[in-house]
């Protein structure tokens, strides 16, 4: 007879526990987001000498299980409140604080979220929390995981490291349907049930397991609209995918950012094909459209550099020449008015990732 020991109830009331907080203030290893106010303009904080930890501003950074340190003592672990109050306070006073600012304390705010909320998502494994509990927390962290990649793309590969962060979506992903599994009543599984259709866009396997889902989820508007946005991705039906694409909300869009210049690369490869003639001139406007493009400089930009000649004389235009293309590949990400700050609004990226303020 097998025995598992039952796993530890975290009894840390704190964003950090006491004997962490100390210990990094001792050794000089406080953030900057974790140190009094007074502090952060002061030479002793750019001189790196001893600072002072604020309780109430210190989280619990994320260690890696071989480095010694003991996990599972009940009083370095946090219970499912702390962890999704935890979540709020990194999202609403750490994030909201800085993504409006300059490059180099967006990508400090960035680092330190990121890292807190592996920690987070960790005290969540050590407790074993299940069912709705530990889907609230993933549901929290997951907003930011989905969100982030749009506002910190311009930052430098070793701040954002897209397969990092792809992993711990992936994760969270995969321990939040083994938790709706565990639990029939969850309030959001067809919101992210719908999220992950849209990150693992023309993933067979993950449109398989949506169709098996109870039809309550199933037939969900989100689910739906993410499962028709998929049906357009695999049948390349790029007018239908971008017309879909248009009706997402803010946090989708993000979701699917990740696929829009692979998808425009692709609709313009189709285009080629199917208009690809001397005498047939596309119009830029319309191109703009269908692509859900910002403005029609930016389509112009996009078909010069493919070798293909565009015609601004007149009515804006493009001839769609093969033997002129050149397969460079997708575009570089870039800032999406129309798909992702439009449906923003005058909302928080804060109130974006936790649903807060959301507009009917």
């Amino acid at each position: 007879m097998n025995y598992s020991p039952r796993p530890p109830i975290g009894l840390c009331l704190e964003m950090c526990p006491k004997n962490e907080r100390q210990e990094r203030e001792r050794d000089g290893c406080l953030h900057y987001f974790e140190i009094m106010d007074e502090q952060k303009a002061s030479r002793a904080y750019k001189t790196q000498r001893r600072v002072l930890a604020d309780p109430n501003k210190t989280v619990k950074e994320y260690r890696r299980p071989a480095a010694g340190k003991e996990l599972s003592s009940p009083y370095v672990l946090r219970p499912p409140a702390v962890l999704l109050s935890t979540v709020r306070y990194l999202l609403f006073n750490v994030w909201d604080s800085v993504t409006d600012g300059d490059p180099y304390h967006l990508s400090e705010a960035y680092l330190f979220v990121f890292d807190r909320l592996r920690a987070v998502k960790q005290d969540l494994t050590v407790q074993r929390i299940q069912g709705q509990l530990g889907a609230q927390v993933l549901e929290d962290a997951l907003g930011f995981l989905l969100c982030a990649p749009y506002i910190v793309r311009d930052l430098p590969v070793e701040v954002y490291n897209e397969v990092l962060h792809a992993t711990q979506v992936r994760e969270s992903f995969s321990k939040l349907i083994r938790f709706y599994k565990e639990n029939e009543k969850n309030p959001r599984e067809s919101e992210f049930q719908a999220l992950l259709l849209l990150y693992d866009l023309g993933n067979l396997d993950v449109m398989n397991r949506a169709l098996k889902l109870c039809d309550g989820v199933k037939n969900a508007p989100k689910v739906q609209l993410a499962m028709a946005v998929n049906r357009a991705y695999l049948e390349c039906n790029w007018v239908r995918l971008f017309r879909l694409v248009r009706r997402l909300d803010c946090m989708e869009a993000c979701t699917f950012y990740r696929h829009l210049p692979c998808s425009r690369d692709k609709t313009l490869k189709t285009l080629v094909h199917g208009y690809s003639s001397k005498n047939c001139h596309f119009p830029l406007d319309f191109l703009t459209k269908i692509m859900a493009v910002d403005c029609i400089e930016t389509v112009s930009e996009m078909c010069t550099r493919r070798g293909l000649f565009v015609s601004l004389n007149g009515q804006p235009s493009v001839i769609f020449f093969k033997s002129l293309f050149k397969d460079i590949g997708p575009e570089r990400h870039g800032r999406e008015v129309l798909l992702v700050e439009n449906k923003k609004g005058e909302r928080s990226w804060a109130e974006v990732m936790m649903r807060e303020c959301e507009e009917n």
